[in-house]
């Protein structure tokens, strides 16, 4: 008897790859905008880095700049890297390429906002509170905030990448670190920096009636607008679309407009310093260093703002005002 030859079916196992595969991958357009827009915000970055670091001289509101500088340069440098690994003529990449990326730009993202908090906090409190603030600040504040949440923000980005990356097959956890985040930027971040934003374009609104606001509002009101306008899409992309239903085929174009405006954020920054810091009739002629010193010289509330503020304050106050001064 003869039998009929057996036929041996084979079970293709698809492979974890990289983000091509899976839909990720933003058109070629899209990934091109964000190179060139990332190269331009390195570049930026860079300079104030270089500036604050070996140039202009410190005060409390240039270490919040400095590192500011720091997370949007990592930042960039992601996103340039992410869009040019992720493309299909770079060949397959493992699944766990494209989530690290993910997580460092979400580490620099977070470490940005909460900058942008602080530093507008700050300058809250040196407008209510300005003789505490001059007379009682402790004399490494700005540098011992930004110390912490570097620290914190590294730390909450481990977590994420042991549970999203390394024990990945417990996707309740990944999603509870991604719920973590969502509160933490929608909850209190983007809250605390709206509220002290809010805040300080009244103050503005109530100087700019008797005279020229000091540069230093200008700059932290413009940056908070920025990234509301332009960074905060991204992150609804990435934690609360991506959170819902992580299952679901991500919508490629509000993926790539986000991370366009993203870094077009990021790369805002160092023109808006610069633009702030420069006078109408020398624009363009002047040494960057000039400028980015004019921008942040008045690191502390100006003398007509506590004279108006504080009539009432004892006389050994106002010594101590006139001694901090000088």
């Amino acid at each position: 008897m003869v039998h009929p030859p057996k036929v041996t079916m084979m079970v293709t196992i698809p492979t974890a790859t990289n983000s091509t595969e899976q839909g990720n991958v933003s058109p070629l357009g899209i990934a091109i905008l964000i190179l060139l827009v990332c190269l331009c915000g390195l570049v930026g970055n860079g300079t104030i880095i270089w500036l604050l670091r070996f140039g202009v001289k410190k005060n409390p509101y240039s270490v919040y700049i400095f590192n500011l500088a720091i997370a949007d340069f990592f930042f960039l440098l992601c996103m340039a890297l992410s869009s040019v690994l992720n493309r299909p003529a770079f060949g397959p990449w493992s699944w766990r390429v494209p989530e690290i990326f993910r997580r460092v730009s979400c580490l620099a993202y977070v470490l940005g906002l909460s900058l942008l908090a602080a530093i507008s906090t700050q300058r809250c409190l040196s407008v209510f509170f300005p003789i505490w603030y001059r007379c009682h600040r402790p004399k490494n504040l700005s540098a011992l905030v930004c110390a912490v949440l570097w620290i914190l923000a590294i730390l909450e980005n481990l977590v994420a990448v042991y549970f999203c990356v390394i024990q990945n097959k417990n996707e309740d956890s990944c999603q509870k670190v991604d719920l973590f985040f969502v509160v933490l930027i929608f909850g209190v971040l983007t809250p605390v920096m709206c509220v002290s934003g809010l805040t300080l374009f009244i103050k503005v609104q109530r100087v700019s009636q008797k005279h020229q606001p000091a540069r230093l509002y200008i700059i932290i009101l413009a940056t908070i607008l920025v990234f509301l306008f332009c960074a905060l899409p991204l992150a609804v992309h990435w934690f609360i679309i991506y959170s819902v239903n992580p299952k679901k085929r991500p919508n490629i174009i509000f993926c790539g407009v986000a991370k366009i405006f993203s870094c077009v954020n990021s790369t805002a920054n160092p023109i808006i310093y610069f633009m702030v810091g420069s006078q109408r009739k020398k624009r363009f002629h002047e040494p960057l260093k000039v400028m980015l010193e004019r921008a942040l010289q008045d690191e502390e509330t100006s003398p007509s703002e506590l004279g108006s503020e504080n009539r009432g304050a004892p006389v050994e106050v106002k010594t101590q005002l006139r001694h901090t001064r000088g």
